[in-house]
């Protein structure tokens, strides 16, 4: 809590409320020249140990805590502020302890020689000693506030630095999940995580389970065989499974064992729990997305091997109708001549002719027409034989589209990286 007085006060203040709020405060007082008893409202107001050398003074500053140095220096004419200089270069005694000279002179030369040395105060022989002693107060109110301010210093430093602590890991955050989308197979996903774990300083083992394959991989790409059977025994059994100073993270179709989780540090333990477990959800959504696409791809072959098929058979049908068609015409073609050919020679009456050429002629003629129509049903398999050639073609030019889309959104990634501080 802050003096009330640490800021700059109206002296009337201090003097009304000093001796109380510092009463008793420990005082080392130095006095040059004679020895002399201090005024009774010095000793009622302050706890004050005296000594009559710079050497005996700087040895009890190292060894108790005084709030205050106090120079008495009346009794040197001209004045010599040599013990104050030898009080001020000890900078590891005195740079939290104001010092407060009591001087025999009031000349501006002085004042600015003191002042140059960093003294806190000085005061001349014109001061009374309530005034000193609520200066001497006063001092110690500006050192009290000094320090309270240096805390909330090193407190706000603290908090900045965890601020951009945080927002570094958020960063790399960013950068993994905008970089899971260019991973095409378990191995660089893999690595991909891996690298957003050097943040935290921790070693790993991971496991990924496709619905095609297991893979158990560390930063180095290899697996240890004890840690891929404990992830995939433990992989349902919570969200986290703590054990020493290890820890195993499950989500989805994703495990994670930590081997060395900062146990200490209670503010790093947090973060590399929620920032791995953040990772990991970015993992899973790609490994289950790769499987999607691993899907497609077998449909799209499963439907090019059965276009394929179809077009093979609809060939082998076509074929095999104009070959049955031709026969046919062939067939009724040869049976109408034979008949022409006969009918002089079975000695039928000329409508009885008539009749027999007009059998034939007919049933050549019917069998064309059915021919004709025959035709039509090559051009729906052949309307349907394209109609497959392009839909496989258009399966082919989405693959490509996207495949570019890809490598061009992959070069603007790397171009630019995402820095928050």
């Amino acid at each position: 809590m802050l003096y009330p007085f640490a800021s700059e006060q109206r002296l009337d203040d201090i003097r009304a409320y000093g001796g109380d709020l510092v009463k008793r405060e420990r005082v080392l007082f130095f006095q040059a020249g004679k020895r002399g008893d201090r005024h009774p409202l010095m000793n009622e107001r302050f706890d004050i140990t005296c000594v009559f050398s710079p050497e005996d003074a700087l040895s009890l500053a190292h060894e108790l805590v005084y709030k205050v140095v106090v120079c008495d220096l009346t009794d040197t004419h001209p004045l010599d502020l040599t013990a104050c200089e030898q009080f001020l270069t000890e900078t590891e005694v005195m740079q939290d302890l104001p010092l407060v000279v009591l001087s025999s002179s009031n000349e501006l030369r002085d004042k600015l020689a003191a002042y140059e040395l960093g003294v806190s105060d000085f005061l001349g022989p014109e001061v009374p000693v309530e005034e000193v002693c609520a200066r001497i107060s006063k001092a110690i109110f500006h050192q009290v506030a000094s320090e309270q301010l240096k805390d909330r210093l090193e407190m706000a430093n603290a908090t900045a630095f965890t601020v951009m602590s945080d927002n570094s890991d958020l960063g790399s955050n960013i950068q993994f999940l905008l970089g899971v989308n260019h991973c095409d197979n378990l191995d660089q996903l893999g690595q991909l995580f891996f690298r957003a774990l050097d943040n935290y300083q921790v070693t790993c083992s991971l496991q990924m389970r496709s619905l095609y394959e297991i893979k158990d991989m560390e930063a180095n790409g290899m697996a240890r065989d004890l840690e891929a059977q404990l992830l995939f025994q433990m992989k349902d059994g919570g969200r986290y499974i703590d054990f020493g100073c290890r820890t195993i993270v499950n989500y989805g179709q994703v495990s994670l064992l930590i081997r060395n989780m900062p146990v200490d540090d209670d503010r790093r333990y947090g973060a590399v729990k929620d920032n791995t477990f953040a990772l990991l959800q970015g993992v899973d959504a790609r490994l289950k997305a790769l499987d999607e696409h691993h899907k497609l791809v077998e449909e799209k072959q499963s439907l090019q091997k059965l276009s394929h098929d179809v077009k093979t058979v609809m060939t082998q049908i076509d074929d095999s109708y104009q070959d049955v068609m031709r026969h046919i015409v062939d067939t009724v073609e040869d049976l109408a001549d034979k008949i022409h050919s006969r009918i002089p020679t079975l000695a039928l009456s000329e409508e009885q002719e008539s009749f027999f050429e007009y059998v034939a002629d007919h049933c050549v003629s019917e069998t064309n027409k059915i021919f004709n129509q025959g035709l039509q049903v090559d051009e729906v398999f052949q309307r349907l034989s394209d109609s497959m050639d392009r839909a496989m073609e258009s399966l082919d030019d989405i693959d490509d589209a996207l495949d570019a889309a890809a490598i061009a959104e992959e070069v603007d990634t790397n171009g630019d990286s995402i820095e928050l501080f």
